[in-house]
């Protein structure tokens, strides 16, 4: 999948013929961390929280994953229980929504810590079309090799605001990790125009008759930082003047790692023709 829109920064170190020992304290089995990926919005639906455990920094395992936590988010008003449903995914009764323009609370309680975070959930402009462009086998009129999904949104007036895209193939979410994942800051939008059939990224592996939608999600800069963040470690890097490995941002307490997102969401499809 060829992602189109994304914010790339440069950053470099200098090299110097001096040689300096760095003590690092690398994760281990006394200071194991909770990490948390939250994500809960304003579109109705079963949300997750999911928990797991740092692995040691030599280890080949898989992190391990937490099946006794208590999980909460609340609202301010009311509260929504999350329930183990396995594998370190708690889950939402149906049809949870967060509520615009308030600020939200997760809870955890863990191995007899309390760890919260907190983020205020953003309007976000509804996916007035979803559009699909075939695109063509090099030589060929026929044999189509992929898809370009194009999309047509109010782009909010003012600057201040973030956004998170993504897609979903026949109620399959495609782009599960934060590497695959959509963001922008409208710092590199046209400021409160109509963007009418936006490329948004390529699509492939799809056939006639499957229905490809598209997410729009308000973010936090806070958020927003934590992807960017994210993709420095991981997608960013390979070259000699990579910057040095560094903490992702979080927004958890008590050492806890991860990222609790609230925010306002909206979606729209369009069938593979």
């Amino acid at each position: 999948m060829r992602k189109l829109i994304f914010p790339i920064i440069a950053i470099a170190f200098g090299l110097t013929n001096c040689t300096k020992v760095i003590e690092l304290d690398l994760n281990d089995e006394e200071n194991k961390r909770l990490i948390v990926d939250a994500t809960y919005t304003t579109f109705p639906q079963e949300h997750e929280v999911k928990l797991s455990l740092s692995a040691n920094y030599y280890s080949t395992d898989q992190p391990t994953e937490v099946t006794d936590a208590s999980v909460i988010i609340s609202d301010g008003i009311s509260d929504v229980v999350f329930t183990h449903a396995g594998n370190g995914v708690y889950k939402s009764p149906p049809n949870m929504a967060a509520v615009a323009n308030r600020e939200h609370k997760l809870t955890i309680n863990y191995a007899g810590q309390e760890y919260t975070a907190t983020n205020f959930c953003d309007t976000v402009p509804g996916i007035d079309t979803v559009v699909l462009e075939e695109n063509f086998v090099e030589g060929s009129t026929t044999e189509i090799e992929d898809y370009t999904i194009r999309f047509s949104t109010q782009e909010k007036p003012g600057f201040g605001d973030f956004y998170a895209w993504r897609i979903y193939v026949n109620g399959e979410l495609r782009t599960d990790t934060i590497t695959e994942l959509l963001s922008q800051s409208d710092e590199f939008l046209p400021d409160g125009t109509y963007l009418f059939e936006v490329e948004l990224t390529d699509i492939e592996d799809v056939v006639s008759g499957d229905t490809v939608m598209v997410s729009q999600n308000a973010i936090s800069e806070s958020t927003y930082d934590a992807y960017l963040a994210v993709l420095f470690q991981t997608e960013f890097r390979g070259g000699i003047f990579d910057s040095p490995p560094a903490n992702i941002p979080t927004n958890l307490s008590e050492g806890a790692l991860g990222i609790f997102s609230a925010g306002g969401e909206s979606r729209n499809f369009a069938i593979v023709p």
